[in-house]
Order: structure tokens, then sequence, then C-alpha cells
């Protein structure tokens, strides 16, 4: 071939490959146009017109990466964007793009590291020093995260959700006084940032300050009416006011918005202890004429339920059902049938011979600290509690290990609860010191299955106490609590020790430590009170197998866990 041909040919491939970029270009136009306008199917067709021009080009895999991302197919979305980063691996907004597809898809520590590199690209990148900030903060690397956060704000002063996730940081350090100035910074460039409402009521009601609390929340709640956490909230701040009837009333508003609607269950799966529970619960109440006959219908469909459950064959406690027998039970599976909370009790709810002094003797005596109460209530109280258990139909927590739950916030608030919470605080004043409610819930037991695993709270001070009648326990000498004697690191968060998937790391951590277990037989109307910081798990569970035997144990928690 002469040298004329060579140059000819050259030229022809030199123009086929502008002709071909130019089409490339042209299909990633159109895409753009398709994206911005929602037509993602027709945005991906575009998309991979261009990709079959030019298989490794890197704005076309980027592109693809962020129109699947926007149909929900993450595992798609982080291979593309993975392609594009290899391909360019000099682009800031790949990597950023690449950061908030791992996000999104639970892999925190790819996450991380492409914020990083998008920020070492271009340090100026304000957005990815804000998401760093966020995982971090999830992380539960504090100190990071607030340097992340204050770097961004230093670039872009102008981001209320920076300014509220600063601030979110600041309190989960323990500084609510600063964490209250950065939620003010973001009202004051977002006034209808509902968030930073609630979490400026949140900070107020931790420095004390209830009254502007109250009306934090309030003000969230107007501008977001379905805003469900700031109801529960409002409903805790009346409760720290010592209005029963306005904190009880927002809480059941939450409890009935999350589970008296009547629609179909979401997920395609039941468990088999909460199936069982709720068929003798309905047996129960029908018994005792607190139900209308009219949902025999509904027990015999659990009924029916149960025993297709008893002969399913498979392993767990969960089971995939199918939908048709879902929706049968679900305009009574997901109501609160039954719901009648015990009031105050004129004469106090506490037993009158505790002994404070000797009490709080015995807490302090022990290293962390741990102590247990007998007789904790007065009759009238306890079989108030134990009538609202075994009536109100709101167990609808489940867990694998067979035990359902019921939290404040779903339909557990009564004012005899707030009555046992804040007599025990006067009571006991050298043990709650200045500690507050934070979260209350009981659990029901299933004689079949195991109780809590080992875990540790997120307070100060941890009340746990059991109702059911004494006779019900088969084995007077196990059935109630296993409390370690050492506390949690102050280094870890709640998901280090508060998650059954760390449970062998925290028994490994025990052993290393030398820690001891401190074994509290159950009781009737016996409370443990000790350290929140401390391990604990649940007994050994023997109880009679039928529904009024049951075990109930409730907890109480006041303050918050100190920072490390």
């Amino acid at each position: 071939m002469n040298r004329a041909e060579r140059r000819r040919q050259e030229a022809e491939r030199g123009v086929a490959h502008q002709r071909s970029t130019a089409t490339v270009e042209a299909w990633l136009e159109q895409g753009r146009v398709h994206q911005q306008a929602n037509r993602l199917t027709e945005a991906e067709a575009a998309y991979r017109q261009a990709l079959e021009l030019s298989p490794h080009h890197a704005e076309t895999l980027h592109l693809l990466g962020l129109v699947t991302f926007r149909q929900q197919r993450l595992p798609e979305a982080l291979q593309y964007l993975h392609a594009a980063v290899d391909r360019q691996s000099s682009s800031p907004i790949y990597w950023f793009n690449l950061g908030v597809v791992s996000q999104k898809a639970g892999r925190s520590p790819d996450a991380v590291t492409a914020y990083r590199k998008a920020i070492s690209l271009n340090p100026r990148y304000s957005e990815a020093y804000g998401n760093l900030g966020n995982m971090l903060r999830d992380a539960g690397n504090l100190s990071e995260a607030v340097s992340a956060y204050q770097q961004a704000l230093a670039l872009n002063p102008a981001q209320a959700d920076t300014h509220n996730n600063l601030g979110v940081a600041r309190k989960e350090q323990g500084a609510p006084l600063e964490a209250i100035a950065c939620y003010r910074k973001a009202l004051e460039l977002k006034p209808t940032h509902a968030e930073a409402h609630n979490n400026l009521g949140l900070a107020l009601m931790e420095v004390g300050t209830l009254h502007d609390a109250i009306a934090a929340f309030q003000q969230a709640l107007s501008l977001a009416p379905g805003y469900q956490t700031a109801r529960y909230n409002l409903g805790m701040a009346w409760s720290w006011a010592g209005d029963d009837t306005k904190a009880c009333q927002c809480l059941e508003q939450v409890a009935r918005a999350r589970h008296d609607h009547g629609n179909a269950v979401v997920e395609a799966a039941v468990y088999r202890s909460r199936v069982k529970h709720d068929a003798e619960q309905i047996t129960y109440l029908l018994d005792q004429q607190k139900l209308d006959h009219t949902q025999r219908c509904y027990l015999e469909a659990l009924r029916r339920l149960d025993e297709r459950l008893v002969l399913d064959a498979s392993s767990g406690n969960r089971v995939v059902i199918d939908r048709q027998t879902l929706t049968g039970i679900a305009p009574s599976f997901n109501r609160i049938l039954m719901f009648e909370p015990p009031a105050r009790l004129e004469h106090g709810a506490l037993n009158p011979l505790l002994d404070s002094e000797a009490v709080e003797r015995q807490y302090y005596a022990q290293r962390p600290e741990v102590t247990y109460i007998d007789g904790l209530l007065n009759d009238a109280a306890l079989n108030a509690l134990r009538r609202f258990c075994r009536e109100a139909t709101i167990w609808k927590k489940d867990y694998e290990n067979g035990y359902c739950g019921a939290f404040l916030g779903d339909g557990f608030a009564s004012p005899l609860l707030f009555q046992i919470a804040d007599e025990l605080r006067m009571k006991f004043p050298l043990i709650f010191k200045h500690h507050r409610l934070t979260q209350a819930w009981a659990f029901k037991h299933d004689s079949a299955r195991r109780g809590l695993n080992i875990h540790a709270d997120a307070a100060a001070v941890n009340v746990n106490f059991w109702i059911t009648e004494e006779e019900a326990n088969l084995n007077p000498a196990t059935g109630g609590l296993v409390v370690y004697d050492r506390e949690a690191p102050a280094s870890w968060n709640f998901k280090d020790y508060n998650s059954d998937r760390n449970k062998s790391q925290i028994l490994t951590w025990l052993k290393e430590a030398g820690a001891q277990a401190i074994k509290i037989p159950y009781r009737a109307n016996r409370a443990v009170v000790f350290n929140s910081d401390l391990f604990h798990e649940t007994d050994d569970v023997t109880f009679k197998d039928d529904y009024v035997s049951r075990r109930i144990n409730i907890t109480l928690l006041y303050g918050h866990r100190a920072q490390a």
C-alpha cells in the first residue's frame, strides 16, 4: 500500500470516528432530555444505543448508572458507576455519584471511600463533604462527621440541610446548646424545614426548655401534618410537662397511624409467634365479651393460618405466605380492635412500703450499678397493667425469637405508665437524678421460644419489671434477667451494642473483659434497676403455654447514654 492510500484510509477512519463520536453524543443528549422529563425507560434505551457504538464510553456508563439507580436497580447502577470510574478515575462527579448509590445500597465503607475520592479530586466539593459527614455520623464517628460538615459549610454556608445535620452530630456528641445554634441557623435559611424544627425541639427538651420544645414540635407538624416522628416527640414533651392527656393523645395518634388502618400486609410474610398470640388474644377477648361477635370470622381465619404454620416445615419464625391469605386477615390484623389505657391512680401506683434508702444503697453497692426491687407496684396498679396488656390489641412488633412488643408509639402509652415512671423518679432521686423517661415498652414472650438476646440500651438508667402471676413460671430459678457486670465500651454506638448480629462480638468482649453474670430469677412484680450500659439478656423462659401465662416484662428507660 502506497503512502497516498494510507493517508486516504487514515482520513476515512478519522471521519468515521468523528461521526461515531457525534452519534454517541446525540444519543446521550437525547437520553438526558428523556431523563430530565422522567421518561426513564426511553432515557435508558438512548444510553444503550450510545453504549453499543462505544462500549467503554465513560459518560455513557455514568448516565446508565444514574438512570438505573432512579429505577431502583441498585446492583446494575453500581456496576455501571464502577465501570465509569474505572474508565475515567479523575472525574469527581463520577466518584460522588458512586458514593450516593453505594450509600443507598447499604455499602457504607464503599460510600465513604467514594466521597473521600471525590473530595481529593475536588477539594471544594461541598456536597461530597456533606454526604461524607452523614456516613461518618451514622457510623458513630462524630468528631470526623462534625469536621466534614464544617468543611461543607465553609465552602457553602447557605446549606440548611448541612446546618441541620451538623446539629444532629453535635447533639449526639452531648452538646445540645451547640446543636440548638445549628438548628436555628438551618431555620434562618429555610423556615419551612420541618425536620430542623423537630430536631430543635429534641435539643430544647434536653436542656429543659419544654415550652419552646413543644412550640418547635407543633411548628414541625403545622408544616408537615403527617410527620409522625414530630407527633411522637410532642407527646413525650407533653409527658415531661406533666400533661398526660395531651401526651397520650399524641402517642395514640401515632399508634393508630402505624397500626390501625386495615390495609393489606405490606410484606407477604408473617411470624408464627404473632399469629399464635393474636389467635389466643382474640379468643380471650371474645370469652371476656370484650369484642363483638363479628370478630369470630377473624378468629377462625387466624386459627386456620396458625394450623397451616404449625405444619410448615421451613425453619425460622418468619414465614412467607401467599398474599391472598394475608389479605383475608388484614382488615383486623392491621387494626387496634381493643384499646382502653389505664388511668392514673388517685392514691399512687408504687407500693407504699418500699424502702427508698435501702434500694438506693443496694444500687450503688454494686459497681457498675444494679439491684432489684420486690413488690414494686401496689395491687391496683399491677392489676390494671395486667388487664391492659392482656386486652389491648397493640402487639404489632414481631421478633425472630418469638416475643412480640409494643412501644410508646405503638399504643403502650397510658396515664398509669407515666405515673409509674414519675413516681419512680421521685421515690429514688439518688438513682434517677435529673434523668427523665425517654422510652418505654412491653414484651410478651412465647414459652416455646427464647427471650431477648444480649444487648445494652441507649439510656442512663434501665428499669425492667415483670407482671405475669408467679404460678405461670414453671421454673422459679430462671425466667428473669441475666445482667453482666461490665459496661458497653463508650466508643461503641447503638448498632454495636444493640444488634443481634453483633451477639458474638459482645460475648467475646465480655469474656475478654472478665465479666461476671448476675442472674436475677423471675418474680411477679419484681423490678431490676441497673445502669443501662450493662449488657443483659433474658434468662431461660419456661412458662405455662397458655395466654394468661405469657411472660410480660415492661421496660422504662431514663436519660441518655454518656458519650465517649
